[in-house]
């Protein structure tokens, strides 16, 4: 992923609920990343190739194409193989783990997720922002 120097972490926000998304950019962009959001599997098809994100963070319940097909769909691709997906859905259930793993997500978090437990899970997996967290909780 990147370093210390490096550009910013890429994030796309795949979420169809337009108030959800808008908080996850707002909240992301304020700690130093950048950020691009898909409503629907579709649309996050069309801007993965283009935005080339460091981390996904992907709602299961999506109109087209389910989250977790897209996330089936990437995985077979080999340039999304380290893709970082972190599965943000209110529709998670711990027994849905297996499942998710499978399909290839990188971590699950339920909604509604706190700011904090977003950035802390993203540093986690290693996408760095451009600039120090800020103090969004």
């Amino acid at each position: 992923m990147n370093s210390e120097g490096e550009e910013p972490g890429r994030i796309l926000v795949v979420e169809d609920e337009r108030h959800i998304a808008r908080f996850l950019e707002y909240v992301l962009q304020k700690a130093g990343y950048e950020v691009d959001i898909a409503e629907d599997g579709r649309q996050a098809l069309e801007i993965l190739a283009d935005f080339r994100p460091h981390a996904m963070i992907l709602d299961l319940v999506l109109p087209e194409i389910s989250g977790l097909d897209l996330l089936k769909t990437i995985r077979k691709e080999a340039a999304y193989g380290d893709l970082v997906v972190v599965v943000v859905s209110a529709h998670w259930f711990g027994e849905d783990d297996q499942q998710l793993r499978e399909a290839g997500a990188t971590a699950q978090c339920s909604k509604p997720i706190a700011p904090s437990t977003l950035l802390g899970k993203l540093l986690e997996l290693g996408i760095k922002p451009q600039m120090p967290l800020g103090s969004v909780a």
